[in-house]
């Protein structure tokens, strides 16, 4: 019990939500009501909004994306998430023979583990297989929907 007068703060956790979890909610909505009640405070990847940007055919995707990017904490990859991509790409590429869509692909996940995993952050996605393959490399939090 608090001393009267005093708050006990938790900080709460932090999650990125991967470029899957947006793209199937928007898609289908399946997401809505977990996303309305997700535990943890949402930042989201630059990578992300990237990757959105480049699907985002529609005004109203379009529209979307801007949203995310103006009203959300958006965090980046650092000099050396870039380095210590390659490398994971690469022990990846190596291991299951990946062919070069699949290594630029997975590349941006790479990013975007390393940038959620510099954060002590939780990676949720839909994308289970790829994220699972990259944390066998390198460790960070993932929940897969």
């Amino acid at each position: 019990m608090a001393p009267a007068g005093r708050m006990i703060s938790k900080t709460p956790e932090i999650a990125v939500l991967d470029t899957s979890v947006y793209v199937e909610n928007v898609r289908s909505g399946r997401f809505r009501e977990r996303l309305l009640t997700l535990p943890f405070l949402v930042r989201v990847s630059a990578v992300v909004v990237a990757e959105l940007t480049r699907g985002a055919r529609s005004r109203q995707a379009k529209r979307f994306v801007q949203h995310l990017s103006r009203n959300f904490t958006l965090v980046v990859p650092t000099d050396r998430d870039w380095v210590r991509s390659g490398e994971i790409v690469r022990v990846l590429a190596d291991k299951h023979d990946y062919e070069i869509n699949k290594i630029r692909e997975i590349h941006f996940d790479a990013l975007i583990a390393l940038t959620t995993r510099r954060l002590g952050a939780y990676l949720v996605t839909c994308n289970a297989g790829d994220f699972m393959a990259i944390r066998d490399v390198v460790g960070f939090k993932l929940t897969c929907w």
